[in-house]
């Protein structure tokens, strides 16, 4: 590298650093208020006019658009860093929030002209991504440029607030079905209102759609194989390492960073009642009691090395990308980490909250939401330690992978 594109690289980096804490900054701002809007985000299982409203003045949807295309071209470390302020103060929105960046990640890696059907259509760019086999009854009917797209899929994370769905299709390509994520504006779906009535996570809204034959352009689909493994379309500008980063650890990551922005929520929540609490067994304050300032201070160093830990990953996973294609043992390294960091996560807060005893337990106080949501968080497919940490042992082992592995 010359001195003058040393000089460059380096001037980019202080400015997405002065960027992305100003970003970190607005969403830290809003804890508090999100904590007043967490019990109406729950009751209506979507978030509020509002609180879109305020996200996007606070460009918290814009971190991880291409700068190229109106977006602030920041890192995913920022959006995780962004998503687990966010997290303190709500748990769904936080959600949304984690996923959509992440989803931007990956729309930054289709065609040229889709970037700009999404990222330049005057409405925020919040997306809903749908795989894993969510999908039922779909009909992708070749016709001339693109096909009609019909069918049903379950849960439509933040659906009733985003303004595109990214949608797991099989598309006929030289006599075979391949799968492909391809891209429609939200409005085009029917939302079933009635279909998420859950434990945990009531507010990110992850409902039913359904689509009646719709037309998708042939541009805006990419083959979900290339994208789980870095690739992008021919036609795709490069926004740099972030295009060749392989899709599957910036999503774990974007489900992770929430994950233990609520554990930490609920670390928080632990030394507020720790100190208002009498503990009517020892009949004194809870605060006093020694496994209460041991679960106090392990809990907090706990958080910080996993938020520690996944900032490192998101560095890594960039410097990785930058240097060339990642490899299938160094994802499902880092994948499996994520895993892991979440059932640590989990844990610290199970015994938060049986060190708080029974008064917590009756519902509506803030810690047994909390508590119930980081539950949903952690039992997400992408958080699941058996079913990375397999083919993660099957490659450590020299064995080959199942067909169906995704790293």
């Amino acid at each position: 590298m010359t001195s003058m594109a040393r000089a460059q690289a380096e001037e980019r980096s202080e400015q997405d650093h002065g960027g992305a804490a100003a970003v970190v900054a607005n969403a830290a701002d809003m804890q508090d208020w999100l904590r007043g809007k967490a019990v109406e985000i729950e009751q209506r299982r979507s978030l509020s006019p509002e609180v879109v409203e305020r996200l996007v003045d606070n460009d918290l949807f814009r971190i991880t658009q291409p700068s190229l295309y109106g977006g602030l071209g920041l890192s995913p470390r920022a959006a995780w860093e962004a998503t687990y302020e966010i997290a303190r103060g709500c748990s769904s929105t936080a959600w949304i929030l984690g996923l959509s960046s992440a989803n931007v990640v990956m729309i930054g890696k289709f065609s040229a002209q889709a970037q700009r059907d999404v990222f330049l259509s005057g409405k925020p760019t919040i997306v809903s991504l749908l795989t894993g086999g969510v999908g039922q009854d779909i009909v992708a009917e070749p016709v001339e440029g693109g096909v009609l797209l019909s069918g049903r899929w379950r849960y439509a994370s933040g659906i009733d607030v985003a303004t595109w769905a990214g949608l797991l299709v099989p598309i006929p390509v030289e006599g075979r079905m391949v799968p492909h994520v391809v891209l429609v504006p939200a409005d085009a779906f029917a939302i079933d209102q009635a279909s998420w009535n859950v434990l945990g996570m009531r507010g990110t809204g992850s409902k039913d759609i359904s689509l009646t034959k719709t037309f998708v352009p042939a541009h805006r689909w990419m083959d979900w194989q290339v994208l789980q493994d870095g690739g992008c379309h021919p036609t795709c500008p490069r926004h740099g390492a972030i295009t060749a980063a392989p899709l599957n650890p910036i999503n774990a990551m974007s489900t992770l960073a929430p994950t233990l922005g609520v554990a930490s929520a609920v670390a928080e929540e632990f030394r507020a009642i720790a100190k208002a609490k009498v503990s009517p067994a020892a009949q004194k304050a809870l605060v006093e009691d020694r496994v209460a300032q041991i679960e106090a201070a392990t809990s907090e160093a706990t958080m910080a090395m996993l938020r520690r830990a996944l900032l490192d990953d998101a560095d890594a996973i960039l410097e990785l990308s930058g240097a060339g294609p990642v490899s299938l043992i160094e994802r499902a390294a880092m994948r499996t980490r994520f895993a892991v960091a979440s059932r640590l996560a989990l844990q610290t807060t199970q015994r938060l909250f049986a060190a708080l005893g029974g008064s917590v337990l009756p519902s509506g106080t803030r810690i047994e939401r909390l508590f119930r949501d980081v539950h949903a968080m952690s039992s997400h497919m992408l958080l699941q330690p058996g079913a990375i940490g397999e083919p993660y042992g099957r490659l450590l082992l020299d064995l080959p992978l199942p067909p169906t592995a995704r790293i």
